[in-house]
């Protein structure tokens, strides 16, 4: 099945919003349906950059980016999931890439956070050449701590 990465449209929120729900993530978090379609759509709507990974006409996963988002300097991932019957597809590295590919001219070089729970998705980005830089205990939620991850970008 061919893979299609495209811009999210207002009615991709809902598919969008059930893949996070499922993530592990979205469990921790608490996330819900019905606000996190809110949410996206609300983003997308107030020019948000959200794309959309899409096989056989349906959403497959989405990742959510900040041009600057990161010290006003650097590009920020700010939410990436993958349906969780297709982990494994490749559909996690194409999001990423295009993440990457979409601000190369951008700033600094790439960041994200991602929970100490998610230890498979730490590998996966180790994985994809980011390290871990530090630590932020309690950012997002008591008890959790996040870990800030770069990619540095080839210099010249």
């Amino acid at each position: 099945m061919e893979l299609v990465l495209r811009p999210m449209m207002a009615s991709d929120a809902r598919a969008c919003a059930a893949i996070v729900c499922a993530s592990a993530i979205g469990g921790h978090y608490g996330f819900e349906p019905d606000a996190m379609a809110a949410k996206l759509s609300e983003a997308l709507a107030s020019g948000g950059e959200i794309f959309v990974a899409e096989i056989a006409g349906g959403v497959a996963g989405f990742a959510w980016i900040d041009q600057r988002g990161a010290f006003s300097t650097a590009p920020y991932l700010r939410l990436i999931a993958v349906d969780t019957t297709l982990r494994g597809s490749g559909i996690g590295a194409a999001l990423l890439a295009e993440f990457e590919s979409r601000t190369k001219e951008v700033g600094r070089d790439w960041c994200l956070l991602v929970s100490d729970f998610n230890e498979e998705a730490v590998a996966f980005y180790e994985r994809h050449g980011y390290t871990k830089a530090g630590e932020l205990p309690g950012f997002a939620r008591e008890g959790i701590t996040e870990i800030l991850m770069i990619k540095k970008r080839p210099r010249l």
